[in-house]
């Protein structure tokens, strides 16, 4: 009977044994499959953010790039502009021969004087002139026709004036102007009894037989002479005022 109740005990021993070890291991695997599935959790959400920083790198990058293009691109265009700008202005402000010899003068627009105080005031197609041959002579041209009022008769045209004999009448002046072209520069010419008024537009660059000047600026010279067009000192040079 003794023999019996030990054998129960000891079967009874290792079953509280083999409970105690199943539950020993089964909270091992519950602890193992939580920190199993934190750390998946942790890594899943460190790859997640990874990709999101690379991601927002990225579009900050391109939307950089995309500024950047953006920028140029309207340096661009305001650099073309301003020069178109100082193009135009150039065209402007330079005299322009091949309309000045149709009577167009409106690159000439504004007011002219020289050394002497003379004036000429330029608007479109008409030059007014307070001594158009250095004669003290007042004078205007509208297209290619120029009027002298002081060598005018009653009728407001030329006057007929002895030339080469009282018997020869000639007149004093021809309103209707010829055109002379020369090397850079033209002339617009009214020929008198034994001299010619000339009227020469000069552009920047060009002398012609000016004695001295500024090579720099447009320039306009009138006078009545027996010599060249442009054969003048520096004071009888017109330059643009305003």
């Amino acid at each position: 009977m003794k023999k019996i109740k030990s054998t129960i005990l000891l079967g009874l021993s290792l079953v509280f044994l083999g409970v105690l070890v199943g539950c020993n291991n089964s909270g091992k695997s519950s602890v193992d499959t939580v920190t199993i599935s934190s750390s998946s959790r942790e890594t899943t959400e460190l790859t997640t953010n990874m990709k999101e920083t690379k991601e927002t790198k990225e579009t900050t990058e391109q939307t950089t790039t995309q500024s950047s293009i953006v920028q140029e691109t309207k340096e661009t265009d305001a650099s073309q502009e301003q020069a178109r700008e100082e193009q135009a202005n150039e065209a402007i402000e330079s005299m322009n021969l091949s309309q000045i010899q149709q009577g167009d003068f409106t690159s000439l627009n504004g007011t002219w004087v020289n050394g002497l105080g003379n004036t000429i005031f330029v608007e479109n197609a008409t030059m007014s002139f307070t001594d158009i041959s250095n004669q003290k002579q007042a004078g205007e041209i509208t297209g290619l026709n120029v009027d002298i009022p002081n060598l005018n008769s009653a009728d407001g045209t030329p006057n007929l004036v002895s030339y080469m004999g009282d018997s020869n009448k000639v007149k004093s002046y021809e309103q209707q102007l010829g055109l002379e072209e020369n090397q850079g520069f033209i002339s617009l010419r009214s020929n008198l009894p034994g001299a010619v008024i000339y009227v020469s537009f000069l552009p920047k660059g060009v002398m012609g037989d000016i004695i001295e000047g500024d090579i720099s600026s447009d320039k306009i010279v009138a006078v009545g002479t027996q010599n060249t067009a442009t054969s003048v000192r520096a004071e009888y040079v017109y330059y643009k005022a305003d």
